[in-house]
């Protein structure tokens, strides 16, 4: 597993008929220290509501934010 992953939240629209969905990263999630579970990292200033998906990290060369 990645050392974290990237969370999202997903909005759905529909476009020219067809539904559609958009991720913004909004924080990370990183496996806790001290046995199972995770912490979740919000960046500041967001307010999130909503689905919240991860995914880890794309290769450096993919997503220049990693």
């Amino acid at each position: 597993m990645a050392k974290h992953l990237n969370v999202y939240v997903v909005d759905e629209f529909e476009s020219s008929g067809e539904q559609r969905k958009t991720y913004t990263q909004v924080g990370n999630l990183f496996p806790h220290a001290k046995g199972d579970g995770f912490n979740l990292l919000i960046h500041r200033g967001i307010a999130v509501s909503g689905e919240l998906v991860a995914f880890p990290p794309k290769p450096k060369a993919d997503n220049p934010d990693a």
